[in-house]
Formats: structure tokens, sequence, C-alpha cells
């Protein structure tokens, strides 16, 4: 099992190998299609996805939390409306 802190670490990695995977299959499909060598082309892009991601990511997310911080309202349990089983939000 990962500490809370371990999985703050694995996080991004983690995150940043699943949608560089996604991503670089997605555009082999748009730019070949589907045929021969359809994998091979896509298992040769998702490095080069991946190694340009990590580093986006370690830069861009930074500034997104902080961007986000700003832009949050908190909210206080006293004055919040109740939340009823079967209502959304």
């Amino acid at each position: 099992m990962l500490t809370p802190r371990q999985a703050g670490f694995a996080f991004v990695p983690l995150v940043v190998t699943l949608m560089s995977g996604v991503m670089s299959f997605a555009m082999v499909v748009l730019h070949r299609g589907f045929g021969p060598g359809l994998v091979e082309a896509w298992l040769r892009g998702w490095p080069v996805a991946f190694a340009v991601a990590l580093p986006a990511a370690w830069v861009i997310l930074p500034g997104v939390r902080a961007l986000l911080g700003r832009v949050t309202k908190a909210c206080d349990e006293a004055t919040a409306p109740a939340r009823r089983l079967g209502r959304m939000g």
C-alpha cells in the first residue's frame, strides 16, 4: 500500500502515462487509420508523447492549482444548504 505522500508523487506520472497513451493512440488512428502497423506506430509514438507530457504536467499543474485556489470559494458547513439523497450537486 502507498502512503498518501507516495500516492501524491505517483498521481501525475500515472495520469500522464494513461493520457499520453490514449492521446497518442487517437492521433495515430487519425493520421493512419485502422490497419496494418497501427500498434507498432502507436508504440513508437507513445514514448515521445510521454516525454513531452510529463515535464509539461509538472510545469503546468502548480499554476492550475494556484488558479483554482483563487477562483474556488470555501463552503462553510454551517451556512451550506443541507444535501438530501437523490439531489444533484
